[in-house]
């Protein structure tokens, strides 16, 4: 066992790190909007992360039978492939009951334990991103051509779908509106908190293979900003933006216009509508705004910019469907 099998991953970011420089023009530096509503200027280092944010926990049979439930609502193939990614999971928390209840005491065994649940989901990001990584180059630099190849719009999927269920706001939006009524739903609420380091894994797998499977019926376009107005991103960097959403409510929408800045220059959008065609579009002032506007209305608390000038018209819309409760009471 090496040295860095025994090293835990501590610090976890929802949203990458090195998706966000594109943001810092050369540098690691961008602008923020922080928690108290300030506009801050400091590396993305600092920002979108949480210790231990996608540390696994030991999942109960309630967890898993709530685990199973969602898979099964996939197609057959998929419900396999989450099954099979659970499974290696479980075998590992098996295995980590045999040491607890052994009454064995080695600090290696600890260490190596402990690194586990800090560093098996983060590390699974960390594949993704970096199978993206040449696919995200190629298309701030408007080589659309780069998803002609099958595999790199199959790993381009993958990625997309993580990018909307991985964050800390996706999370938090869908735990808080469980319905919590009976001693059922309670539990199945609770059951979704512990176990949500997987099922975000599970859902952005469904995600991304249902974008991959629509992608003729689709319209995925590159969005070309050449206006005065840049585009910003922020915790929740994929939103969807088609009309249906509403901006004050965490609920399902019927429709998906889904919107990925890349750069404050460049956009990639997959339509379920026909606002933009397939290929290159270049984009107006207006659109950018509007868009800006989603991006920053569905954010929960950072916006993020190459400039303060550049998010500082969106503060007064970060949040908005996160200030109230299912019951309209503002949230303290």
């Amino acid at each position: 066992m090496s040295d860095k099998d025994l090293e835990a991953k501590k610090r976890h970011h929802y949203v990458w790190a090195k998706y966000l420089t594109r943001w810092g023009h050369g540098s690691k530096n961008v602008f923020y909007t922080t928690k108290t509503g300030k506009i801050a200027h400091d590396s993305v280092r600092a920002i979108v992360a949480d210790d231990y944010f996608y540390k696994t926990t030991t999942l109960t049979e309630m967890d898993v039978q709530v685990i199973k439930g969602f898979s099964r609502k996939s197609p057959d193939r998929l419900h396999k492939q989450h099954m099979s990614y659970l499974n290696d999971f479980l075998k590992i928390q098996q295995l980590q009951n045999f040491y607890r209840q052994s009454g064995a005491k080695d600090q290696q065994a600890e260490q190596y334990f402990h690194a586990t649940q800090c560093n098996l989901l983060e590390n699974l990001h960390s594949s993704h991103e970096k199978k993206a990584l040449p696919v995200l180059a190629a298309l701030a630099d408007e080589q659309l051509d780069v998803l002609q190849d099958h595999q790199h719009m199959i790993e381009f999927m993958m990625f997309f779908g993580h990018q909307i269920s991985r964050t800390k706001p996706f999370r938090d939006g869908l735990i808080r509106v469980q319905p919590r009524s009976t001693a059922l739903e309670v539990a199945v609420a609770d059951s979704m908190a512990n176990a949500w380091w997987f099922i975000s894994y599970m859902f952005g797998m469904s995600i991304g293979l249902s974008l991959y499977a629509t992608r003729h019926e689709d319209k995925h376009a590159l969005l070309v900003n050449d206006t005065r107005v840049p585009f910003i991103t922020s915790d929740q960097p994929v939103v969807n933006v088609h009309s249906c959403v509403s901006e004050t409510e965490f609920v399902a929408p019927e429709y998906a216009d889904f919107f990925y800045p890349i750069s404050p220059r460049i956009g990639y959008i997959i339509c379920n509508s026909e606002r933009f065609t397939p290929g290159r579009n270049e984009v107006d002032e207006a659109t950018v705004i509007e868009l800006n506007t989603k991006v920053a209305a569905q954010s929960m608390m950072h916006i993020i910019g190459d400039s303060e000038i550049a998010i500082h018209p969106f503060k007064k819309y970060i949040g908005q469907r996160y200030k109230k409760t299912p019951s309209g009471r503002a949230i303290v």
